[in-house]
């Protein structure tokens, strides 16, 4: 009986399509054009303000994302200041997003007055450029319309005190 419905429903796609099967695309990764990103929740801890950057997909496909983005603070050129986010966690699932659906990153920004001043280089940012994972296009997030209170990266190396940024795998 299984057999007899499969056989039927690829002859009535034949006969609908005018004689050529038509499968189905599977999602196909989430692409920078096909998303909005923004600022989600907030929290903090010991020094480090978490906030959650947030990807909606606005594409007429469903998409899927899974892994880290890469998160840079950038100045008002757009020029990357001092060191990308560093994973934290492991990849995650594979998250299928509809049409309007959306995933999170949550991003740790660490108080760049925790790092010796001589190492940081304190420098103002503009805000942030954001890669969604497996994507090579930018998307950015400007920290001129937010609530928060320390906008400024390390142009230094503090990598060996720690991390100015982080980047958790995006989940739902």
């Amino acid at each position: 009986m299984r057999r007899f419905v499969a056989t039927a429903a690829v002859i009535a796609a034949v006969f609908v399509t005018g004689g050529t099967a038509v499968a189905q695309p599977e999602a196909g990764p989430c692409r920078s054009a096909d998303l909005t990103i923004g600022f989600g929740r907030e929290g903090g801890a010991a020094g480090t303000v978490y906030r959650e950057v947030v990807f909606t997909n606005r594409g007429l496909r469903t998409c899927v994302l899974r892994g880290f983005p890469g998160v840079s603070y950038v100045d008002a050129n757009g020029d990357q200041v001092g060191a990308a986010a560093v994973r934290v966690g492991d990849r995650g699932p594979l998250l299928t997003l509809p049409h309007g659906a959306a995933a999170r990153s949550d991003v740790g920004f660490a108080q760049v007055d925790n790092f010796d001043p001589d190492v940081c280089r304190k420098t103002p940012v503009w805000g942030i450029r954001v890669f969604p994972p497996d994507e090579t296009v930018p998307l950015y997030l400007s920290f001129l319309d937010q609530p928060m209170t320390d906008q400024f990266g390390c142009a230094g190396d503090v990598s060996p005190y720690g991390s100015q940024l982080t980047a958790a795998s995006v989940r739902s």
